[in-house]
């Protein structure tokens, strides 16, 4: 941009707006709002915070408005897929025939290193991705020219949009968000895998182990034990890394994966199973209630059958925050009575899962 008076310096330099946080957006599973807000609500309750949650059933976003002494990042929080930091307390709202000047006035000032285009994880937000793939480039284009695109700058800029006329406008920094857009990653099923399944533990091992923990918990010479095995999804997945599996199930497993010999099926009930020597991972997706899910994880680490251990908890439909609050407090206790230190402990409802959130705990051990 240019003036009608000459500066000392032909290019002065301009300092980035620090804009004012005013709130939250959670992305979440449609279905779970009630939960993603009571949870924000006991976070930042915890704190002190003064605000409000809203939002709309099978909307698959909360809206939280207020002030805060500090502000929860996506991985502080179950329930969220992906927490952004809004600069507006009420969305941005513009005409289909010019949707790039309204949010360029609105980032005037500030400089982004990014533009995100997000929508909530609905049919009505999956629709707008023709209209993302026409508006990204132009307003990417003009925001460059306005010097609002940096790549040196630390903020990147959200624009979650409600409708084609109406956005949220937010922020975050590197370490507030997933790595994955909207907190969804994009994974490919594979053809020989015997059921889909396996894509909640691809998942679990992506967000829970960085990648310097794959190279060492993923391998040929670990061993593990899958409670609730068949047909053998979560099995198939810890075998594509080497690991030798003892499969636990009374149903059949999947022949093929059989034929890999790196699996022994055992067809016994999951609660009483013990393996003869400790195993490096313990993995379990058993349709059970939770609080019997999670006293089992428990016992095996307590016990020092297994080090590590990737769980899911199917949930109650009324208590679900509440269930997995308690079934975190019964491992801590379990595991805490042995005398055993729990290195992690984590719960983090996955883009693949459903009616249920996945655990991962982990005791201080290396593996051999």
């Amino acid at each position: 941009m240019t003036t009608s008076n000459p500066a000392p310096n032909p290019k002065p330099s301009k300092k980035a707006v620090k804009p004012a946080i005013v709130g939250l957006l959670s992305l979440c599973r449609p279905g779970f709002e009630r939960e993603c807000a009571a949870e924000l609500e006991r976070w930042l309750g915890e704190l002190g915070a003064d605000g409000y949650a809203n939002f709309e059933k099978i909307s698959g976003q909360v809206i939280w408005i207020g002030t805060s002494p500090k502000w929860p990042v996506t991985r502080d929080l179950v329930f969220s897929r992906q927490v952004i930091r809004l600069l507006d307390k009420k969305p941005l709202y513009f005409e289909a025939r010019d949707r790039i000047t309204p949010i360029l006035t609105a980032m005037a000032g500030m400089k982004f290193s990014a533009i995100y285009l997000d929508h909530p994880d609905t049919n009505d937000g999956k629709a707008l991705s023709d209209l993302f793939e026409r508006l990204q480039r132009p307003l990417l284009s003009a925001a460059g020219k306005q010097e609002i695109l940096d790549r040196e700058a630390t903020m990147r800029a959200h624009l979650v949009f409600i409708d084609g006329t109406s956005a949220w406008f937010g922020m975050s920094e590197p370490g507030q968000t997933l790595r994955w857009p909207m907190g969804i990653p994009r994974l490919k099923m594979p053809a020989d895998a015997p059921s889909r399944s396996t894509l909640k533990l691809t998942e679990a091992f992506a967000y829970f182990l960085s990648p310097e923990e794959q190279k060492e918990w993923l391998r040929e010479g670990l061993t593990a034990v899958d409670l609730g095995a068949c047909p053998g999804g979560w099995t198939w997945q810890l075998v594509q890394h080497g690991i030798q599996v003892i499969a636990i199930d009374n149903g059949a497993m999947n022949e093929k994966l059989m034929e890999s010999g790196l699996v022994e099926h055992f067809k016994t009930d999951g609660f009483i199973y013990r393996p003869k020597r400790p195993v490096h991972w313990l993995v379990c997706d058993m349709v059970e209630q939770p609080a019997r899910v999670a006293e089992l994880i428990g016992d095996w680490l307590a016990d020092g059958a297994a080090g590590r251990a990737i769980f899911n908890l199917k949930l109650p439909m009324k208590t679900r925050l509440d269930e997995v609050m308690f079934c975190r407090d019964l491992i801590e206790g379990i595991v805490k009575k042995s005398g055993k230190k729990l290195e992690r402990l984590e719960f983090r409802q996955l883009y693949h899962d459903r009616e249920e959130v996945t655990g991962y705990a982990a005791v201080a051990v290396r593996p051999e």
